[in-house]
């Protein structure tokens, strides 16, 4: 964050600050280098904390994971969870299509398939200008404006320690975060691309 210069910058609104600019810098180049070079690949934010046994319950959640997939929270960031009466014995991937509800969870742990990261760099590269928002609430506006197919793995495999207090944020109130994210997601009224970048 102490090295961004005005290239990597200029897709921010001025008042973002360094610390979520670089963030959200840090996905959008794994976005590139899945693009570039792999058919999928999971991200991770530098505060993860993986559950036990997580190679075991990750290989068996991508194979129950539908080929037609863009995105897959495995992480239980601000505590979002499939609702308890959508949930199946032996089933641990539940397709987000309720637009009125979070499509994804925080940024913490997520799969982007390569069609995902390729739409995701066009979009960065034609559309975005002026981000103000967190990754998270700024990727969950564009999967839901572009209608973008994401499931959630339940139980989740992944913890965001910033969330248990095992480490601070640097940047933001994690309390706050969570508030603004699930306010965001209760209160969702849906906004274009274009509102949004305005």
């Amino acid at each position: 964050r102490d090295e961004l210069d005005n290239h990597n910058t200029s897709l921010f609104d001025k008042s973002f600050g360094n610390s979520l600019t670089a963030i959200s810098l840090s996905h959008f180049y794994a976005y590139k280098e899945i693009a570039e070079y792999y058919d999928s690949a999971l991200i991770f934010e530098d505060d993860a904390i993986l559950s036990d046994n997580f190679m075991v319950k990750l290989t068996n959640y991508i194979n129950e994971l539908p080929y037609d997939f863009d995105i897959l929270s495995i992480g239980n960031g601000c505590n979002l969870h499939v609702s308890k009466n959508e949930i199946q014995s032996n089933k641990h991937i539940y397709k987000r299509e309720n637009k009125n509800e979070a499509f994804i969870r925080c940024c913490d742990s997520y799969i982007v398939s390569k069609k995902c990261a390729l739409f995701l760099c066009e979009y960065i590269n034609n559309s975005a200008k002026n981000i103000n928002r967190a990754i998270d609430n700024w990727l969950d506006i564009i999967v839901r404006d572009n209608n973008l197919i994401t499931y959630w793995a339940e139980p989740t495999i992944v913890t965001q320690a910033s969330q248990t207090g095992l480490f601070e944020r640097s940047w933001y109130e994690q309390k706050h975060l969570c508030n603004i994210l699930i306010d965001f997601n209760n209160n969702f009224k849906k906004i274009s691309s274009s509102e949004f970048l305005e």
